[in-house]
């Protein structure tokens, strides 16, 4: 059988991001006795492991940043083992599959979900077939791009068990927190077609489940082996079959294994949620519940094809807060023919939703066009140029508005200290500050001085000669941490 390193590359932010799509991969190929490593970059050296004696080596990452740590993990691998194969997989490789294969540090690319195709990848490299007779692949043949066809999509009930004790779970603050808690895919995809989301090219409008019964069976036993507090769900998009997540809330209750928990929805759902739903989800222990608000303006919502409306917003946040749940609500600044207008019903939407709910937890980022996503074209039309290698793709970051050359100067400057005003809880600075950096007064004394200057701004729309958050973005830049 064959060795395998999963290799999930270095970026640069303020705490790791949990590496879970390398636990699915790990987990088919295990099963199918592969051997495998993971080693995640973020909080390990690359030297930790010695890539010699692996027959394959992948590399997931993501559009932007990540994409440099890539690089260097893939030069790593090519110096020390040669003769290993270099597969890179993930959503950026998934979006610009052609582009990713041509680099000298790329043999293959795997498109979209990579269970199945990973592992029929594995077989034929194994057994010395050619790699063109699995589907799922994007290969050079005779320096000729070549694909494969599209892997037929993943019965999740199929995935075994994660094997979570392949990460070094001490390492990432969430499981060493109080409370500590483990991430957990119940379903992938979403049917919708926002105009702006890659999870149409990756997962082709699909939503899929696993059965409720195998969830909670799964949920019993991370809470048994992990020893965490509670779990967290990472779907694309949790809510989309309300009778599903009823059972799920109810067979949570049922079993005992109540635990305070997040998940996300959107508000042409929550909008019919009744108080019998809410409070179902309560004492199962949901926490909060967040939306994609993206814009005030109705022609924006319409626009980027969000199928949701201003009113609808308004009345599911005034029911999450008579239900005595939590709410949080991102939405985006700078799209393409966005005007002043648009952006002050997005502000007053919001100060809107926080007089609905004082507790409620807005922000505002700024748009990003996405390979392959039906705004990307909109972004070119008007002047966006494409990176056009990862190399160039490795300093493409999220939310900068040198994305978006369709904003005049003012615009860009305007945007983004909005951006950075939206961070800080201009409601409530001191309680805050204290919950976050309790055992970091300086640090919190600074939050707290940023809150309270966001909160002056806000209530004034004045953005302009916003000299301590120009600084502050210097040293976020400088830092390349600011870019989610």
């Amino acid at each position: 059988m064959s060795d395998v390193l999963l290799i999930y590359p270095h970026m640069r932010m303020l705490s790791p991001l949990f590496p879970y799509s390398m636990l699915p991969l790990a987990a088919v190929l295990q099963e199918e006795g592969h051997d495998v490593t993971i080693l995640d970059a973020q909080v390990q050296d690359l030297r930790e492991v010695d890539p010699r004696g692996f027959d394959v080596v992948g590399i997931s990452t993501l559009t932007g940043y990540q994409i440099a740590g890539a690089l260097k993990a893939a030069a790593y691998v090519r110096e020390r083992a040669p003769d290993a194969l270099l597969v890179w997989g993930g959503v950026h490789p998934s979006l610009t599959p052609e582009e990713t294969v041509r680099h000298p540090l790329v043999d293959v690319v795997v498109r979209g979900e990579g269970e199945r195709t990973l592992l029929g990848l594995v077989a034929a490299h194994e057994k010395g077939t050619p790699l063109s007779e699995v589907t799922g692949l994007t290969l050079l043949e005779g320096g000729r791009v070549i694909g494969t066809g599209d892997t037929p999509l993943i019965d999740l009930d199929e995935v075994p068990f994660l094997p979570y004790h392949l990460i070094k779970k001490e390492r990432y603050p969430h499981f060493t927190g109080d409370p500590s808690w483990m991430f957990y895919e119940t379903s992938r995809g979403c049917p919708h077609n926002c105009g702006f989301c890659y999870n149409q090219t990756v997962q082709k409008r699909k939503w899929r489940s696993k059965s409720v019964p195998r969830i909670l069976d799964e949920l019993e036993h991370i809470l048994d082996t992990m020893g965490t507090d509670s779990v967290m769900p990472i779907d694309d998009n949790f809510c989309v079959s309300r009778s599903r997540v009823e059972e799920i809330a109810g067979g949570m209750i049922e079993r005992g294994r109540v635990f305070e928990w997040p998940i996300n929805s959107r508000f042409d759902y929550a909008v019919d949620y009744d108080d019998e739903f809410l409070g179902l989800l309560k004492r199962a222990g949901v926490t909060h519940i967040s939306f994609g608000g993206e814009s005030g303006s109705e022609r924006v919502l319409e626009k980027i094809c969000k199928g949701i409306t201003p009113d609808m917003m308004r009345k599911s946040v005034k029911k999450i807060r008579d239900n005595g749940l939590e709410c949080a609500v991102m939405f985006m600044a700078g799209f393409p023919s966005e005007t002043d207008h648009d952006l002050d019903d997005t502000m007053d939407l919001i100060d809107e939703l926080v007089g609905i709910d004082p507790e409620l937890q807005p922000r505002i980022t700024i748009f990003t066009p996405f390979p392959s996503t039906a705004m990307y074209e909109d972004a070119i039309a008007l002047g966006f140029k494409e990176p056009g290698s990862l190399e160039a793709w490795s300093r493409y970051g999220y939310g900068i508005v040198d994305n978006c050359p369709w904003l005049d100067s003012r615009r860009k400057r305007e945007l983004r200290t909005i951006a950075l005003v939206s961070v800080f809880d201009f409601k409530a600075p001191r309680i805050k500050s204290d919950r976050l950096f309790k055992d970091r007064k300086f640090i919190a004394l600074a939050h707290r001085a940023f809150s309270a200057s966001a909160r002056f701004r806000w209530r004034h729309r004045f953005f302009r000669f916003a000299f301590e958050f120009r600084a502050l973005d210097v040293v976020l830049k400088s830092l390349r941490l600011w870019h989610r």
